[in-house]
Formats: structure tokens, C-alpha cells, sequence
């Protein structure tokens, strides 16, 4: 589910919000300074508290994130369980910001806009478009199991029949069906498109873009001075 669209997140150029995903993530394999991961992390938390989530997926997510640095700690010492934790807060953190403020529309608008091949750009649309719903899917097939008293989280051996073939079987039925509706709409990939809201560089765009490059100069030189 997409975050409220009143944010300025949403209003921040999609291929901006690619470009500094990339940096953030490519950044974040290379952190070996507590200070600086923490700085990382800090920023891409405060982005992240903006979008809105369930509770549950907050709660899931501490408990890994605790499970993960005990199990880091026990193999290692204590500094490099932290570092090794924010390292892959920094890794993951960019997906869920972006994915919950960009819309399909602009994700296209914004692919279309590097000129890439239309098969290719209608591909990754459907494939994002689509990913809510397999999660919607795959949760109405667990509400299903638990239903006829089957707890598939304590019986890992039912996660294959009962969890992945009804989950198959619904993407290939989704995936009839969209072609079904593109050949009677006459869809042709290389006919020519009009946009009716341009991709456009706004002054909030550049202030993010001056945002970023600060953050990121401030954790190069915490990382790379010493």
C-alpha cells in the first residue's frame, strides 16, 4: 500500500529517488565507520517514520534487526554487530522508501523519461504494480490455511502446498488476465504516447538533490578522512 500523498516525498522527482537509492545502497557496502553508518541510518529512519506503516511490519522488523545483532554479536564482538546492522539497515531502507512513495504512473513517467524500451518499461511497471497484490494474495491464502486450523508459521513443511501452488496459480491466473486485457485494448509497446503530466524538475527536487549531496559529502569524510 502505497504512503499518504500529501508528503513531500511524493512530490520529489522519481528519477531523483532512484539515483540517490543507488548511491545510498552502493554507499552502504562500503561503510566501515560506526559514525557514518549511524548517520546513513539516521536519515534513511527519518524518511522512513514519513511513510506510513503497520505496527506489525514496524514490530517484525525490530525483531530481526535484534535477532540478526545478537547472532552478529555471539560470532564477532559487540562494534562490529552494530556496524554490520546498520550496514544492512542502509542496504534495505532505500527499497521500502522509494517503493511507498513512487506511484506506477510516476515510476513509468520516469523510465520513459531515460528512453528506455517500451517492452521493457511496461515489464517493470506490471511487476511493481503487482507486488502489492501477491502480498495481498499470499495473505489471504495464510487467513485461508489458519482458517481450516493450519498454522502454516508452525508447520514450515506445509509452506509449499499450501502456500506457494495456491500463490502460483493466482500469479499465472493475474497474469492471463492482464494479457487477455492488453491484446482487446489493442496495445502496441512502440506506439507513440503522449504524457498528460510531464516529468518536470522542480525547486523541492533541487533541494533534495543539495540535501543529498550534503549527507553524502558529511559521510564520505566520516568514513574515508581517518
Amino acid at each position: 500500500m502505497l504512503a499518504n500523498r500529501v508528503g513531500w516525498l511524493w512530490r520529489v522527482n522519481p528519477l531523483l529517488k532512484i539515483v540517490l537509492s543507488i548511491v545510498a545502497v552502493s554507499i552502504a557496502f562500503a561503510l566501515q565507520n560506526l559514525a557514518a553508518a549511524g548517520l546513513l541510518v539516521g536519515v534513511l529512519l527519518i524518511l522512513l517514520t514519513m511513510v506510513k506503516m503497520s505496527w506489525r511490519i514496524w514490530l517484525g522488523g525490530a525483531i530481526a534487526l535484534l535477532l540478526f545483532t545478537a547472532l552478529t554479536w555471539l560470532l564477532r564482538d559487540w562494534p562490529s554487530a552494530i556496524l554490520n546492522t546498520l550496514r544492512l539497515l542502509a542496504i534495505l531502507l532505500p527499497g521500502p522508501i522509494f517503493s511507498l512513495t513512487t506511484s506506477p504512473a510516476e515510476l513509468t513517467r520516469a523510465l520513459q523519461a531515460v528512453k528506455l524500451p517500451s517492452f521493457l518499461i511496461l515489464s517493470l511497471t506490471l511487476v511493481w504494480r503487482f507486488l502489492p497484490v501477491v502480498q495481498q494474495e499470499a495473505q489471504r491464502i495464510i487467513e485461508a490455511n489458519q482458517l481450516r486450523g493450519i498454522d502454516l508459521s508452525r508447520r514450515p513443511g506445509q509452506w509449499f502446498p499450501g502456500l506457494f501452488v495456491p500463490l502460483i496459480f493466482r500469479i499465472v491466473s493475474y497474469a492471463d488476465e492482464v494479457t487477455v486485457g492488453l491484446e482487446t485494448r489493442s496495445y502496441d509497446p512502440s506506439a507513440r504516447r503522449s504524457l498528460g503530466q510531464p516529468l518536470r524538475w522542480r525547486r523541492l527536487d533541487t533541494a533534495v538533490a543539495i540535501a543529498a549531496t550534503a549527507i553524502v559529502g558529511t559521510v564520505g569524510y566520516l568514513q574515508w578522512s581517518q
